[in-house]
């Protein structure tokens, strides 16, 4: 696999009024809004591997195909969470949840099969620029596990900077972890993604 170096365009945003649903395009992925349609099944499968949920800080472990009913059911036309698909497979994770002081939080999650290719990177890009685009949010936030070298790296590629250290409560593992806070200021942030493909 080589690095690419390319110029990230958001293809398209498109409204599904027929399904009140939003989809985000980018080069290889559509993202979109989780609906009743998606295989609970498989979604359980995925979000319920312990390589991803112990990443999660709001998953709990085991999953079960009562928390993705639950997690289906609480999302709405406001949210910002989506589900990323490629070649119209599921494949994992992307969304912001809305923290105190007007601020958003970044999280992701990619099926293990799919490692390596660079869908989280260009996920949260798809969805980073999005926000740029239709949203007045001037930095997004984000935490990773210490020791989880992958999300950090995918941080680092869309242009987080560190801003310090936290404890976080991960359901999955039932217990505090140590993080590492980091911001993207909007204002500032390059267009330019890397990507191993």
């Amino acid at each position: 696999m080589e690095n690419l170096e390319f110029q990230f365009s958001l293809i398209s945003v498109i409204g599904l009024v027929k399904n009140n649903l939003l989809a985000i395009n980018t080069i290889r992925l559509v993202l979109k809004r989780p609906d009743k349609s998606i295989n609970k099944d498989l979604f359980v499968s995925l979000v319920g591997d312990w390589d991803i949920a112990k990443w999660l800080s709001d998953v709990p472990y085991p999953y079960t195909v009562k928390d993705a009913e639950k997690f289906i059911k609480r999302s709405s036309p406001d949210d910002l969470r989506f589900s990323v698909f490629y070649k119209d497979i599921l494949v994992g994770g992307v969304g912001v949840s809305f923290e105190d002081h007007n601020q958003l939080d970044l999280g992701y999650w990619i099926a293990k099969d799919y490692w390596g290719y660079g869908f989280a990177t260009e996920a949260s890009m798809g969805l980073i620029e999005y926000i740029k685009k239709e949203t007045n949010f001037k930095a997004i936030t984000a935490c990773y596990v210490k020791g989880n070298k992958a999300s950090a790296n995918v941080l680092k590629k869309l242009g987080f900077i560190e801003i310090g250290e936290c404890e976080e409560y991960f359901l999955s593992r039932k217990k505090t972890m140590d993080c590492v806070d980091l911001i993207l200021n909007l204002d500032r942030q390059s267009n330019k993604v890397f990507l191993t493909s």
